[in-house]
């Protein structure tokens, strides 16, 4: 008998997920180990005897370790139900169409071709309806009429809405009482969903007689065999039907987003370049010539520049302020010389990110945001209505922790319902709105904090105290006497910058810590209807505290740190003391501080590092844990799992539910932290990619490992993700738009103030050898360009694309002609809905 894998759209006979009555199990509950009381043992009786009424089959079976879970799975009939209860659309017999194209494909076609991944076709939807079910395709074979997702997604919806109460009560603030309130019962203690397995498929000759040979079908090999091939499109099709929309919706954002990269890739190392050859010399670092405060440079010619260019354009020299503090008699001539060349070389470093295409880089980074999202925007659209989730938002079910204190007449069904008066969900958003800023204040007034504690420590030198008179008297030496100083202060320094850090690293984590339990109990406690309200308004609370954490920062480097700086002893600090200084490090050629190379610098790493803590929880602790798994194991091949190593080899269904209860339970909702991760680093790119054209490169590189890793651990790492539903990414989309807006404001405030006397196109010099153009009048020109250019594109890009408008059209007609005659065209050849409902 021969054996090979076989596409997803074949249906499979023979499956190891499936009970005894030949079922399939499709969720697992875990009861709690501690001894239940009599009102938990009631409420366990009467929501298992629920489910059973209602079609659903329980088997309860004992794992290692005493763990006891109960098995789930939904009856065909009851999914059907469901089904139509929540409108679910799905393919109709009716006849599939494509809009033809004029001609053979192009050459562009033939190459995105072999860049896809997805080969499906989209039938023709429509909510489905258990009278009309004989309209539906693949409604013959219930084992695969429902995609892998749809029955995650159907049978959770069932578990949380089996009602054990009684009688209506929502004095506790619980609507319905059914799994979730079990479990904060604690009568389970945890549910998962299971991984598809591999399944034997027989082929039937005539008159059911099985084939010799046999295949097998291993949707997770499958979908991975696609998703693995970097080079590709994702296999988003194959996605949405094993996890649902809402994951799919994301990947398919990702995707977009690295395609879109490339073109600020492109021209970012384009600028990069041409700074480097702009600088006009290369850097030696041991025939460097500086003498007193100014940083003098030889240019081709040979003449010394102490900051005009051939041009006739004043360059914003960098010098380190080691240099413009004179030579260091306690260092010989060598050390002093290798001291400032290493340095100047360092910074000099910096002044290539500074040149005239920057505040062209600047403007296309600015037109590119716009682009993106509106492609996003036509790519979305598209999706939602070949994935049958136009309507979602629309018809979504209420959630099952809503509850209403009144109730009224349905306006359009007539019949009672409860809900919840509008007045008091506003008072409570208009609090929830006041404590978010109250917190937000509170992480800005802790950053400040810490930066004043910096520079106070530093002034005092309290933590390393300078040596008294009489110990400096005592060494009867100037020489060691300065020496003594300088490294005192040096070491004061070293500390003070420790501790800060320390400081603010605790005070993130802390603050962190309590904003986060706080923004889940004021979502909750606002009582939203539907799940897709609930999340869109604890991203925006979670988000405003990200924002904030991640670019406070950087705006006060940018623009206000040179303040406090000081261009002398006696100018700059903070409340008026000269002494509390917080120095850029570097200034320019006239003595003026320069805080732009620390911009740079603070940019730079954190779009390095931000990905860092991910990529080594999801990507070196499993690796970790794997060894250690391994060397427990060795010796004892009966106990080695057989998990996340490719296809699963085992057949038993206890050993099944074993093997998926051991993987690692993943966050509720996988989409809330990519997103969060993704756009915080969306907004560097926009708010501060001017100064590192770079920046779009590693963001590029960190996306497209970091797409194949998710994909990798979801699949074969972490237990399975319940299905959700949804239309768009959201308000996340909302979030683009904003960081795109502020982008533009910040990027007109960089050039005009961090970057002032950059030579570019918006400096001209001025009878006093200054800047002609004032800052305000080139942030205010820059600005204006930039938003009538994003309006344009903005407006002439449609935001549905025209074919779909054509097919959605052309679906309302052809599903209202099936439903009138009843049955399909006789020339109709639908397909089964399947694991792989094809896309058109």
């Amino acid at each position: 008998m021969t054996t090979e894998y076989i596409p997803l759209t074949t249906q499979a006979k023979e499956r190891p997920n499936t009970n005894m009555a030949g079922r399939r199990v499709t969720a697992v509950l875990v009861v709690s180990p501690e001894e239940p009381d009599e009102e938990e043992k009631q409420i366990r009786e009467d929501f298992e005897d629920r489910l059973r009424e209602r079609g659903v089959e329980l088997k309860e079976l004992e794992l290692e370790e005493g763990v006891t879970v109960v098995t789930v799975s939904a009856g065909f009939e009851l999914m059907c139900k469901c089904a139509e209860e929540i409108k679910l659309s799905l393919p109709t017999v009716a006849e599939c169409y494509e809009i033809e194209d004029e001609g053979e494909d192009g050459i562009i076609d033939k190459i995105m071709g072999f860049f896809e991944t997805d080969q499906e076709v989209d039938y023709i939807s429509a909510p489905f309806r258990w009278d009309k079910k004989e309209l539906f395709a693949g409604i013959e074979d219930p084992d695969t009429f429902f995609r892998s997702s749809l029955r995650s997604f159907l049978t959770h919806h069932i578990l949380i809405r089996t009602d054990v109460s009684k009688k209506k009560d929502t004095s506790d603030g619980i609507n319905i009482r059914g799994l979730n309130y079990l479990k904060l019962k604690g009568v389970y203690t945890d549910v998962f969903i299971l991984h598809d397995r591999p399944s034997t498929l027989h082929r039937r000759k005539a008159f059911k007689e099985v084939d010799e040979d046999s295949k097998v079908v291993d949707p997770r090999k499958e979908l991975w065999d696609s998703w693995k091939l970097w080079y590709k499109f994702q296999p988003l099709w194959k996605i949405r039907n094993y996890f649902g929309e809402k994951i799919a919706f994301y990947f398919a954002w990702i995707e977009l987003y690295i395609m879109t990269l490339i073109l600020p890739t492109i021209f970012g190392i384009i600028v990069f370049v041409y700074g480097i050859v702009y600088s006009g010399r290369e850097i030696d670092l041991t025939a460097t010539n500086h003498t007193g405060t100014n940083h003098t440079r030889t240019n081709d010619t040979g003449t010394n520049n102490t900051g005009t260019n051939n041009t006739g354009i004043t360059n914003c020299n960098i010098v380190p302020e080691i240099l413009n503090n004179g030579t260091d008699s306690n260092k010989s001539v060598s050390e002093q010389g290798l001291e400032t060349s290493v340095t100047t070389a360092l910074y000099d470093a910096f002044t290539v990110f500074n040149n005239p295409a920057t505040p062209w880089f600047s403007l296309a980074l600015c037109i590119w945001g716009t682009l993106f999202v509106e492609q996003w925007k036509r790519r979305s659209n598209s999706l939602k209505y070949e994935w049958d989730v136009s309507n979602f938002e629309q018809l979504e079910p209420d959630r099952p922790q809503f509850y209403g204190s009144k109730t009224r007449k349905n306006p359009i069904t007539e019949e009672e319902e409860w809900y919840y008066p509008f007045y008091r969900l506003y008072l409570k958003i208009s609090f929830s709105v006041l404590t978010i800023a109250f917190m937000v204040l509170l992480v800005i007034a802790s950053t400040l904090g810490v930066i004043v504690f910096r520079a106070a420590f530093n002034a005092g030198q309290w933590l390393v105290p300078e040596p008294s008179a009489a110990t400096l008297a005592a060494l009867n030496n100037d020489t060691l006497a300065a020496a003594m100083k300088t490294e005192h202060k040096e070491r004061n320094d070293l500390y003070t910058s420790v501790l800060s850090s320390v400081l603010n690293a605790l005070a993130i984590m802390l603050l962190g810590f309590v904003y986060e339990r706080l923004a889940y109990v004021l979502t909750n406690w606002e009582n939203h209807r539907t799940q897709t309200a609930y999340d869109d308004a604890l991203i925006i609370k979670l988000f405003a505290f990200q924002f904030v954490n991640n670019y406070a920062s950087l705006i006060y480097i940018a623009f206000f740190k040179e303040g406090v700086s000081g261009t002398d002893d006696e100018s700059g600090g903070m409340f008026g003391n000269p002494k509390w200084k917080d120095t850029c490090g570097y200034t320019d050629s006239g003595g003026n501080p320069l805080c732009y190379p620390m911009l740079v610098m603070q940019v730079a790493v954190l779009l390095i590092l931000k990905p860092m803590p991910k990529f080594c929880k999801d990507v070196c602790l499993p690796i970790v844990l794997g060894l250690i798994s391994k060397l427990k194991n060795r010796g004892n091949n009966d106990n080695v799992e057989a998990v996340n190593a490719g296809p699963e080899k085992t057949t038993e269904l206890i050993d099944i539910i074993e093997e998926d209860r051991k993987l690692i339970a993943g966050d509720t909702d996988f989409t809330l932290s990519e997103y969060t991760e993704k756009c915080i680093m969306y907004g560097i790119i926009m708010l501060f990619g001017t100064v590192f054209p770079l920046a779009p490169l590693v963001a590029l590189i960190c996306n497209m490992v970091d797409v194949r890793v998710d994909g990798y651990r979801i699949l074969w790492k972490n237990r399975r993700y319940i299905a959700q539903r949804a239309e768009d990414i959201g308000i996340w989309q909302y979030i683009l738009e904003l960081l795109n807006m502020v982008g533009v404001v910040v990027n007109s405030l960089i050039l005009a103030f961090t970057l002032k006397g950059s030579p570019s196109i918006i400096y001209k010099e001025g009878k006093d050898g200054g800047n002609e153009y004032e800052p305000w009048m080139v942030a205010f020109a820059f600005e204006h360009v930039c938003f009538a250019l994003k309006f344009i594109v903005s407006y002439i890009i449609p935001d549905v694309p025209s074919d779909v408008q054509f097919k959605m059209r052309k679906e309302q007609f052809q599903v209202n002609q099936l439903f009138e005659k009843g049955q399909p065209k006789k020339d109709s050849k639908p397909s089964p809905n399947g694991d792989s409902n094809p896309a058109v």
